[in-house]
Parts: structure tokens; C-alpha cells; sequence
């Protein structure tokens, strides 16, 4: 039987130790400063940001096209693994199309699993799919755990402006109602992304009261097998809310994990954005 591999695009917000430790195959999305297109894997956060102060028009991103999981696919296939691939959601993205276009070029050898998740959701769900693999997992059995997952993951998060979620587009749908909350109460607005939609939680009017709603929305959860928190560039609780978690979910040390969120979540959320994620047990 082939050992299992397992591939996803870069907006998982794996670290790179992560990504090492569990031997995944991360094929970058490109983020537009206008008319230029850059990989992911070529941007620190600390040029993101920077490059986006600057542009006269507001980044966007752009899925890998079937190419790039191609080439991953055939490296890894090439080398007698079979492949598991998990992609950005298939309502707001092009990454699934663009893997499954290419899986088909090697049969059953490669699997795509639409993770209906992103940043640290989709992370702990990738996570999870690499120690299975590692494990000596069937590509048939970790497509199936995955499809079960999924619909236990949920990312909850507030924005501090919702001036890059207009600006980005690709929240058209969702975006009016948010908008005339926020823009009504003059609040953040509290929000769950679950089996690959958005849906409103709330608002609040403060940093803190932020804070203490995700944290609200996540006992309300319990219990949680898998949790992780993530936030972009300006927001100072993050660390507080991580320390909170930790204290009432009981996970082993070290399974908690915190990130700054890179850049394909951070061209939507824009700054001072908090999140956690969690699969619920």
C-alpha cells in the first residue's frame, strides 16, 4: 500500500515548523498589488502589510491555477505516495476547481477534499489529515475522516473595519447584512464561517467585548477536540485570548496553537481581525 501525502493550498496558516513536521505540500495563492501578481510563498507578512500601505488600489488574491497541483501531484505521486488535497472553499475560491482539474490526471492516486474551512480552521483540519497520514492512513479513510470533519470545524471571528471585506469582493453575498449592522450600531461585527458559509453572530462595540464574545461563542461549543487562534497585524489580545482558551479546553500542551494569519486571509479581514478556530468533539 502507498504512504499518504498530503497537499493544500496556502491559506491554511500552517508555520512553517508545521508545515516541516508534517511533511505538507503547500501550493501558494498570489496575492495582486494591482496589476502584480506575487506568490504567497514570497511575501513576508512584514512586505504584505507594507506593499498594502502603499498600493493605490487594495490587494486582492488569486487561486494557484491546475499547474501548480499539478506539479505537486506528480512529484509526489512520482515518488509512489498517493495524495490527499484539501483547497480553500469551493464558494469563494478557484482552488478547488484548479486541484480537481488537475487530480484528474492520475486517477485514484489523488484525492481533493473541498475543506469548506480557511486559515487556522482549515490548518487544524490539514493537521489532522497529515497525522493520519503519517500514521499509515489510507487515502480512501483520510478523505472520509476529513468529510466528517468538516462539518465539526467553525472559525468565529470579529473585525475591527469592514472596509477590506468591501473592497475584496468576495464576500458580496454576505456582506450587506453585516455592513448594515455595523455600519448602523457602529460595531464589530461577530462572525462564524461553518461547512463553508458565513454566518452573523453578533456585534460589539469594543476590543474586549470582542475578545469576550469569541470566547463566549466557543464554550458554547464545548467540548472541542482541536482548537487554534489566529489574528492580522494590529491586534493586541490575541495572546489574551489563546491564554483563554487553554484555560478551559482541555487539550494536551502544545496542541493549542497561536498565528498571525497570513496574508490570503489578511487581504479580506484587514487589520486588528481575531479569530479562533475550533472542531468541535
Amino acid at each position: 500500500m502507498s504512504s499518504v501525502r498530503i497537499v493544500a493550498d496556502d491559506g491554511c496558516d500552517l508555520s512553517p515548523a508545521q508545515i516541516a513536521e508534517y511533511r505538507v505540500e503547500i501550493v501558494p495563492v498570489f496575492i495582486r498589488f494591482g496589476d502584480e501578481m506575487v506568490s504567497s510563498q514570497d511575501l513576508t507578512l512584514t512586505e504584505f502589510w507594507s506593499r498594502a500601505a502603499k498600493s493605490l488600489q487594495p490587494p486582492g488574491t488569486s487561486a494557484a491555477g491546475p499547474g501548480a497541483f499539478y506539479e505537486a501531484f506528480r512529484k509526489l505521486v512520482s515518488a509512489g505516495h498517493d495524495v490527499v488535497c484539501l483547497t480553500l472553499p469551493g464558494l469563494y475560491s478557484t482552488s478547488f476547481n484548479s486541484a480537481w482539474v488537475a487530480a484528474q490526471e492520475f486517477e485514484d492516486r489523488v484525492r481533493v477534499v473541498d475543506s469548506r474551512s480557511f486559515s487556522v480552521g482549515m490548518g487544524l483540519e490539514v493537521l489532522h489529515a497529515a497525522r493520519e497520514a503519517l500514521a499509515g492512513a489510507s487515502a480512501e479513510a483520510i478523505q472520509a475522516m476529513l468529510e466528517e470533519l468538516r462539518a465539526r470545524t467553525s472559525v468565529i471571528f470579529a473585525l475591527d473595519t469592514l472596509e477590506w471585506v468591501r473592497r475584496g469582493g468576495r464576500l458580496a453575498r454576505f456582506l450587506p447584512l453585516v455592513d448594515r449592522v455595523a455600519h448602523t450600531l457602529s460595531v464589530k461585527p461577530v462572525v462564524e464561517f461553518h461547512d463553508g458559509d458565513f454566518r452573523l453572530l453578533g456585534a460589539t462595540r469594543s476590543t474586549n467585548g470582542a475578545l469576550q464574545r469569541i470566547e463566549d461563542e466557543v464554550r458554547a461549543r464545548i467540548p472541542v477536540e482541536a482548537a487554534a487562534a489566529a489574528y492580522t497585524r494590529g491586534c493586541q489580545t490575541a495572546s489574551e485570548l489563546a491564554a483563554r482558551l487553554a484555560g478551559f479546553i482541555q487539550l494536551e500542551e502544545g496542541e493549542l496553537f497561536l498565528t498571525e494569519a497570513g496574508a490570503v486571509f489578511a487581504v479580506h479581514a484587514g487589520p486588528r481581525a481575531l479569530g479562533a478556530a475550533l472542531i468541535r468533539a
